[in-house]
């Protein structure tokens, strides 16, 4: 009997411990488009800009009290330091991290595409691009594109 007491105590305080865990979620999604420098270090040590990537990305972070779990969504299309296409890649990647079960797990899928995959960059004068504000439209565009070449990667 008192072990019957002893194993309803646990199951309870199991309980009310996760429930606590659950509360005060915050969700930020974050859609952006822009291009970036990539760079590779030369022989004397000194990095220098290598290519270019444009880039489409939806990020979603949900944050609690007790555990944080990121999404990452993107496309890449790389380029070469004259402007000459190189290859597209697609990025599906999830983490989750457990302050309460101290867990840590995640994944990350790549694949490779080979014609540019990303949408609302200029094809001319494209190196220092950033779409600072997008309009309601131009991140569902975005986010639907995007999740339409991740969707499957699972």
């Amino acid at each position: 009997m008192k072990s019957k007491v002893l194993f309803t105590i646990v199951i309870m305080a199991m309980f009310i411990l996760l429930l606590s865990a659950c509360g005060n979620t915050e969700k930020f999604k974050h859609i952006e488009v822009f291009v970036i420098e990539t760079s590779e270090k030369n022989d004397e040590g000194y990095f220098e800009t290598s290519g270019y990537k444009k880039v489409n990305s939806v990020t979603v972070i949900e944050e609690g009290e007790k555990h944080i779990r990121t999404e990452i969504r993107m496309i890449e299309d790389v380029y070469d330091i004259e402007g000459n296409y190189v290859k597209t890649e697609v990025i599906y990647s999830k983490a989750y991290q457990s302050n309460l079960s101290f867990t840590d797990e995640g994944f990350e899928h790549r694949e490779e595409l080979v014609k540019p995959s990303t949408i609302l960059i200029p094809d001319e004068k494209w190196e220092r691009f950033k779409i600072q504000d997008l309009t309601e439209e131009q991140q569902s565009a975005v986010e639907e594109h995007v999740r339409a070449l991740t969707e499957g990667m699972k």
